[in-house]
């Protein structure tokens, strides 16, 4: 109990830092059901909110923190037992409250096999506990080291407060149109088949779109390199103009943003956080394969580790905006003006080549080592 008492308190001392990590853990618990929902019901939805985020999952993570603190590498199985309790107990009690205020199931899980009450199963329940601990083991603490350096600002305390705040009025403003109508707080659904974009008609263009968003994202890194160094720097591993990573992101990406309406606030919001975390993905597997981090922001301000800041995260919203409103669109149908054949034998020779210039890249990489300074790039190990 001592525990749980000094944890409270600790809420009160910290109580920006929570703020953020609530706003966080809130918009990360709406994009987890609408993936759900995608893959499983084929549709996305505003989660009866007016606002991208849910506040029960911020919640959620507070009251773990109190009770269960953060586990220790040696009772990680403990740890999730309990946080199984937690979350099982806790969908329950919500559910049947829910239904007996506003007179409708929030969620039903009684069409899934191994179901416990509507408002339980295993399957969702393993996920819940298996994310949570993941995410209290390995990023809690840091983050809410990084959070305390942001809060030190008071402009960062301010925005915090105004989200905060719009997120409490959006969930008391949308359960109570949800009392009064017996129902579901339904703003925008878009429903979509998950395999619609992956034709095999499409796949020639797809590929070439993998080639080109390379290219530009070898232009934007090595320009931006460039005004750093004041002189000319190729920014990537390859010997060719490309760094595969914004192919790969591009191509993930954009076929997330495709399931959203066109509000672009919400496409700003989702792309930033996707590109980040999909950022953070692949530095952290950079680390682990080959001891450097690829990018260095740690001279930027607001940054994590440098890995992450507040400049570039901002920029992949805009981006992400950019690309929905016309990037993608135009190069698209400049593509569809080749003939299919050209595009497939130009995808071959540029796979062909790619492998190759691979291979030998990485070969010269671990013989001779980077120049870390010219290319902003951290020797970690």
């Amino acid at each position: 109990m001592s525990g749980i008492k000094e944890r409270i308190r600790e809420l009160g001392k910290k109580r920006y830092d929570w703020m953020l990590m609530l706003i966080l853990c809130s918009f990360l618990g709406y994009l987890t059901e609408n993936i759900w929902n995608y893959f499983t019901n084929g549709y996305v939805d505003n989660r009866n909110m007016f606002m991208p985020f849910l506040l029960g999952y911020g919640i959620a993570i507070l009251l773990i923190y109190v009770f269960f603190g953060v586990p220790k590498k040696k009772r990680l199985i403990l740890y999730a037992l309990k946080v199984l309790i937690f979350t099982a107990v806790a969908e329950i009690a919500l559910g049947y409250l829910v239904e007996w205020i506003c007179g409708f199931r929030y969620w039903d899980y009684s069409s899934m096999p191994l179901h416990f009450t509507p408002y339980v199963s295993v399957i969702t329940s393993t996920g819940f506990v298996a994310i949570i601990t993941f995410f209290m083991n390995a990023h809690f603490t840091s983050l809410m080291e990084l959070f305390r350096k942001w809060c030190e600002h008071k402009a960062v305390r301010i925005i915090v407060s105004i989200v905060m705040f719009l997120i409490c009025v959006d969930l008391v403003v949308s359960f109570v149109l949800m009392f009064q109508n017996g129902s579901g707080h339904d703003t925008w659904l878009f429903n979509v088949d998950p395999l619609v974009y992956f034709k095999e008609e499409d796949a020639v263009i797809t590929v070439s779109m993998f080639f080109i968003y390379s290219f530009l994202g070898w232009c934007m890194e090595s320009a931006y390199i460039t005004f750093l160094n004041k002189k000319w720097t190729n920014r990537g591993i390859m010997f060719a103009p490309l760094c595969p990573i914004y192919g790969f992101g591009e191509f993930i990406g954009y076929k997330l943003l495709l399931l959203l309406p066109k509000n672009y606030i919400l496409i700003f919001i989702v792309g930033t956080v996707f590109a980040t975390f999909f950022e953070y993905l692949v530095a952290k597997f950079l680390i682990w394969k080959t001891g450097y981090l690829w990018w260095d922001y740690t001279k930027r301000p607001f940054n994590y580790k440098g890995i992450l800041c507040l400049e570039s995260t901002l920029a992949w919203g805009v981006i992400a905006v950019a690309e929905v409103l016309f990037l993608h669109e135009g190069i698209f149908n400049l593509l569809s003006m080749v003939p299919t054949y050209i595009l497939a034998m130009i995808n071959t020779g540029l796979i062909i080549y790619v492998i190759g210039d691979l291979i030998y890249s990485i070969r010269k990489f671990r013989k001779e080592g980077l120049q870390v300074e010219e290319n902003n790039i951290l020797k970690v190990r």
